[in-house]
C-alpha cells in the first residue's frame, strides 16, 4: 500500500489558470461531410496550478502562492482548487491583470497545441511575495515553482529568483520544473540567465529531456548536460514521454520505462508528475520507487483527459497492479 506522508507542507509558487480542452474534429468518411465532435470544456490548469493539485490528490494538502485576475477565470481558479483540496488563501485578486485561459487543441494522437489568452497584462507574471507570504515559506517542506512564470523579464521572474536564493539561504528543498519556451531551436538569452541562477539554488530540477534540459547547452547530448548539474544537494529529473523518465545524481544515473498506455491527451504530464515527484520525496520513497510511481501518475493521465485527471492513491495503486499484472 501507497502511504503518502500528509503532514508535511509544500508551498508552490507559480502560475495557474483554466484550460479550455478542444479536440479536432474527426472525420467520419473521406469527403469529410460526416464530422464527429466532442463538446469541448473548461479545466483548472496552470503549471504549478495542475501540480498542486496532483500533490493534493496523493494526500498532501499544498498551498499555492501567486496572482490571479478579478475575472470569470479567476474566480474558477479558486473554485477548482478548493475543491481539490489545496490552500488557495495566499492568492492575490488583482484587478488590472487577467487570468489566463489556454486552448489546448488535440489532435487524433493525443499531442496538445496550446494558445493562451489574453495575450496582454497576464496575472502569472505579476509577483510580489509579501512578509505574510515568506512567513508560510519560512514554514514550509518544500517550495516548488516553475519557468513558465520566470519566460519573461518580469516581477514574478525576479520573485522566483529572490525565493530560490531565500530558501537555498534557510535550508529549504526546493524544486523547479523547467518549462522552458524554446522559439525557432533557440533558447532567449536573459530567459537562460534566469534560468540558471535559480537551478543553482534548487535542490530538484525537472524538465523534458530533449525538449529543454538538451536546451541548456543545445550542441551537447542532453545527458551529458543533466548529469554536468547533478550535485550531491542537487537531482536532476528528466522526463522522456514514451520512453519513462531518469534520474542523475551526483552517484549515478537511474531510469525507469514509461507505463504502456493508450494516449488521450498528453495535457499536463509534466505537471502531474512533478507533483507525484515532490509526494515521493516528501515520503521518504527511494529513487527507484519514485520513478516508478512518477511514471505511473504520468501514464494513468495521458490516458485520461485534461491535468486535473490525476490518480488519487486508491487509483494509482489499481492502476499500477494493473501494469504490473
Amino acid at each position: 500500500m501507497l502511504k503518502f506522508n500528509s503532514e508535511k507542507k509544500v508551498v508552490i509558487v507559480g502560475d495557474v489558470g483554466t484550460d479550455i480542452i478542444v479536440h479536432f474534429p474527426k472525420y467520419l468518411d473521406e469527403s469529410r461531410k460526416r464530422v464527429e465532435f466532442t463538446v469541448p470544456r473548461m479545466v483548472g490548469g496552470g503549471t504549478c496550478g495542475n501540480t498542486a493539485a496532483a500533490i493534493a490528490k496523493l494526500g498532501i494538502s499544498p498551498y499555492i502562492v501567486g496572482t490571479i485576475g478579478d475575472d470569470q477565470y479567476g474566480k474558477f481558479v479558486v473554485e477548482d482548487l478548493n475543491k481539490e483540496h489545496v490552500y488557495t488563501d495566499y492568492l492575490k485578486t488583482d484587478k488590472t491583470v487577467n487570468t489566463v485561459g489556454v486552448f489546448a487543441f488535440i489532435d487524433e494522437f493525443g499531442e496538445r497545441y496550446l494558445w493562451g489568452w489574453p495575450r496582454v497584462d497576464r496575472s502569472f507574471e505579476k509577483l510580489e511575495l509579501t512578509d505574510e507570504d515568506y512567513a508560510l515559506i519560512d514554514s514550509a517542506d518544500w517550495i516548488h515553482s516553475s519557468g513558465m512564470v520566470t519566460v519573461r523579464d518580469t516581477s514574478s521572474r525576479k520573485a522566483v529568483e529572490e525565493l530560490f536564493a531565500y530558501a537555498h539561504r534557510k535550508g529549504i528543498p526546493t524544486s523547479y520544473d523547467l518549462n522552458l519556451r524554446v522559439t525557432n531551436g533557440v533558447l532567449e538569452e536573459s530567459f537562460r540567465n534566469s534560468t540558471m541562477k535559480i537551478v543553482e539554488n534548487c535542490n530538484y530540477v525537472l524538465g523534458s529531456a530533449e525538449e529543454e534540459i538538451y536546451y541548456l547547452n543545445p550542441g551537447q547530448d542532453w545527458k551529458v548536460t543533466a548529469a554536468g548539474l547533478a550535485k550531491e544537494d542537487r537531482m536532476i529529473v528528466a522526463r522522456m514521454g514514451d520512453k519513462g523518465s531518469m534520474i542523475f545524481t551526483s552517484k549515478g544515473e537511474y531510469e525507469a520505462p514509461a507505463c504502456r498506455v493508450e494516449v488521450v491527451d498528453t495535457v499536463g504530464a509534466g505537471d502531474v508528475y512533478n507533483g507525484a515527484f515532490i509526494a515521493c520525496m516528501l515520503s521518504g520513497f527511494g529513487i527507484e520507487k519514485t520513478l516508478k510511481i512518477c511514471n505511473a501518475v504520468s501514464g494513468y493521465t495521458v490516458a485520461h483527459e485534461g491535468a486535473r485527471s490525476s490518480p488519487d492513491r486508491k487509483a494509482l495503486e489499481c492502476f499500477m497492479k494493473e501494469k504490473e499484472g
